[in-house]
Order: C-alpha cells, then structure tokens, then sequence
C-alpha cells in the first residue's frame, strides 16, 4: 500500500483510519471462521468521506472491501486480494417516519436497533436474521438476509424502499424512492440487495414498515423423524395456515441442546418450532389447527408457550444452536440450501442418504416454512481424506438442490465460500452476464473483488 496513499487517508479520516496490526485482526475475519488480513482499515461517517476515499482508491488502485459488523457466513467481508477494509459500521443513525411507515437509516445501523426503533411508536421492521443483536442493515442487504420471519414476511429485499450508494465514479446516486408504489423507468434498486458490496457502497437506506402485529404466541411440535416433520410443514404450507415463524431442528440439534442443559422431553427425532401472530383472540385457534394438520404426521407431542418469557425461550434456543452443533466437529461447513416447500421431504430423504453413503455427521435445521434449510456438513480438520470427502458431498447436495427446482444459497450470501459451486445452478452464458454487470459498475474491479463469481472456466 502506497505510503503517500497512507498519508493522504490519514489526514482526511485522522485516527479513523488505521493499519496496525490490532485493527486489521479486528477486521480480519466474519463467521466463515477464515481469517484475511486487510492492508488497513477506514471508518468514514459521511458521504463525503467514502467519496473520497473511492477517488483515492481509485488513483492508487487499491481494493474496497464494504463492511458492518462481520457476521456473514460466506467471507463476504474478507479482503481476499488485501486492499482497505471500509467499515460503514459508525453510520449508524434512524429516523422513522411514523406517517409513511418508513424507517430511513444509516448502513452501519443494528438490525435490532431498527426493530426498537420501529416497534417505539407501535411499527414492525419483519426481517429478523439470527444476528441482529449486532449485524449492520448495511451487511444485512449486501446479503439479503432473511430469517425466521421470511416465511410469512420475506426477507430483506422486501422491505428495501430506496438505496443511496457511493458508485466507482464518484457519485451519490438514490436508487428508488420511498415510495410504496413506483415504477417509473428500470428498478434498479434489487440490483444492489445482495450484490455483497461488489457494485457500490450503500449510505443510506429506506425501509418499508409495517404496523406492528397485536400479539404472537408460539408453540413446540415432536415428531418420530426429521422425515415426519418435513412432511407436516408441507401439510402446515398446503393447508393455506400462515404462521409467522416456521422452524425446524433434526435429532443432531436436539441432542447438542440436551448436551448443554436445555430441557427436551423424551428423544424425538426432529421437532417444530411454530409462531403465530395477529389478533390475540384469534392466536389460539391457529395454534390448534396448526397441530390438528401436524397430528397426521407422527405427532409425538404439542406444547404450547403460556406467557411471554415461555414464548421468548423457544426463540432462544432456535438463536443458540449455530455455535451449540459445534460439538460434532471442529470444522462446520454451513450450507443455508432453498427447495420449493413441497420438496422439504425430499431434501431431508437426499440428505439421510447423503449421511449413509458418506459417513459424515450432517445436521440440519431452520426455516422449514420458505424452504430454506441450513445443511452443516461437521468434521474434524486434518483427519486423512475429509477434506474430498466433504468436498465431494457438497456439490453433491448442491446439484441435487439445483434439481429439485432449488438455490444454492438462501441467505447467506455467495462469497468466497460458495463461488466454486455457481455453476450448478448458472450457465456460462448467464455468469457472463453477471461479470458484465459487475464490470458496468466497477471497471477497475475494485470494490470486493475476488467475491460471488468463479474463475472463468479453462477452455484449454
């Protein structure tokens, strides 16, 4: 990194711009557990300031790499070819407009902290990804983050009214408007939900509201097999019932959750985890017809939240078991996979035989309601052969999920972790495409570079 580039940094951002050792290992790294060591970091708080700092990346010729709060699970954020981390997390500010049902925020603002912010004057911001104690809405639609939520509500994209962004030549350009209906000229806002930073910088963002729903009750459904399960959401989906939250957890969840102290009664093989929301009066009712649908799959048992904290705790434990299933492995290949719901059974089939033919410890959970299920591949590094193993597994999975009609990825992101699988689900033709795109945008490939598309395929 040039010094007169150093120099230059720091006399615009001062101690916000920084390359010692300790902060670029603070930048180093995001829940994919690799770390990449950035050249430096830069913390703007305006506009003004990432403009600059694009023309002086420009003029020495020196990656970006957009980052909040570094918990993506496909290095989204790692500075793979170095250059400068710029961490947008200090833009953290939020205005709700409370007659537009709109929430007007900062990239760097907390996920949860819109959720406050709204719910204050009696709004509802839906999407609720398991990290938004501490993820950025910037990170949040650089991937298009979902959550539990996402089955009744949708995910990020949906809720992204208009975006201001910092583009490659210098300008501030607004991309839509906060408006509920517009369809004047190309919508070019979606382009930058889940584009990871690769075609500009967000500083600004608007959101849609919703008003907040009056009351949510949950309950916990135990079945036989993972099988019967999925084969209840199915009938759950099928049936036209609407629950807000739709999860489930295979018998490798449950037994990582007994192992650390949380009570499960008895041993099912897979269990539900169903919220509803709306009139209060009107929640119970939902409740059991939802359990009447599920009794037609080898219902084991049914218990329903009585008060709020119950209510809250069977959320908990849905939050807690990414880092709980470590127990299976030192390594833990996270694959958040999409199919159509009607073929949730069939994935769960394809993953059991995956496991016999395999050997490999693979655990799977989440939001069953939309189809979207997150297969953790658990190993231990370094033991003889795992890592073709693992390795010929996954684009097994993956093709197999490109077949049943399915994504490789449903909110996670493609990174760095999933490039080498695209071509599974996109032809040569249509990734070109893409690389155009991103070269319309970002002629110097700079911004993310190394991210979302594979290498050119070698026609040799």
């Amino acid at each position: 990194m040039d010094k007169k580039f150093r120099d230059d940094m720091k006399k615009m951002l001062k101690h916000r711009f920084q390359d010692s050792p300790e902060k670029r290992i603070l930048n180093s790294y995001d829940a994919m557990n690799r770390m990449v060591l950035p050249d430096a970091v830069a913390e703007p708080l305006t506009e003004e300031e990432i403009v600059s700092i694009i023309m002086l990346c420009k003029k020495f010729n020196i990656p970006i790499v957009p980052r909040g709060a570094g918990c993506g699970f496909s290095g989204g954020a790692l500075a793979v070819t170095g250059g400068l981390i710029l961490n947008t997390s200090g833009m953290n500010d939020i205005i709700i407009d409370r007659d537009n049902l709109v929430a007007e925020v900062g990239p760097g603002a907390v996920t949860i902290d819109i959720h406050r912010a709204a719910e204050a004057v009696n709004l509802f911001y839906p999407p609720d990804p398991a990290s938004m104690e501490v993820s950025t809405i910037g990170g949040n639609i650089a991937e298009n983050a979902g959550g539990p939520r996402a089955v009744k509500y949708g995910v990020t994209k949906d809720y992204v009214l208009a975006l201001r962004v910092a583009l490659m030549d210098g300008s501030i350009t607004t991309f839509g408007k906060p408006l509920r209906k517009d369809v004047a000229g190309y919508n070019l806002t979606p382009l930058f939900v889940g584009s990871e930073g690769t075609f500009g910088i967000i500083t600004r963002a608007w959101l849609k509201l919703l008003p907040k729903p009056e009351a949510t009750l949950s309950s916990m459904l135990s079945f036989d097999t993972a099988l019967s399960a999925s084969r209840a959401i199915s009938s759950i989906v099928a049936s036209g019932l609407n629950p807000s939250r739709l999860e489930i957890m295979d018998s490798f969840c449950i037994q990582s959750l007994k192992e650390v102290g949380h009570p499960i009664d008895g041993g099912p093989g897979a269990i539900l985890m169903v919220e509803v929301d709306g009139p209060t009066a009107a929640l119970p009712d939902q409740l059991d017809r939802i359990q009447e649908v599920a009794s037609r799959h080898n219902l084991l048992t049914f218990h329903r939240a009585e008060n709020e904290e119950e209510n809250e705790s069977i959320w908990e434990l849905r939050r807690s078991l990414s880092p709980i299933i470590n127990n299976f492995g030192d390594t833990k290949m996270n694959e958040d996979v999409v199919v159509p719901r009607s073929r949730i059974p069939d994935l769960f089939s394809f993953v059991e035989l995956l496991r016999r033919e395999t050997g490999l410890t693979i655990v799977c959970f989440g939001h069953a309601g939309d189809g979207n299920i997150h297969v953790n591949v658990m190993f231990n590094a370094g033991t003889p052969g795992i890592d073709e193993k693992v390795e010929t597994a996954l684009h097994r999975l993956f093709e197999k999920v490109v077949e049943m009609g399915g994504s490789i990825s449903g909110e996670h992101g493609i990174g760095i972790a999933k490039q080498r699988f695209m071509r599974h689900q996109f032809s040569e033709a249509q990734l070109t495409l893409m690389s155009n795109i991103k070269e319309l945008f970002d002629p110097m490939n700079l911004l993310n570079p190394g991210k979302i598309l594979p290498e050119p395929e070698n026609k040799e």
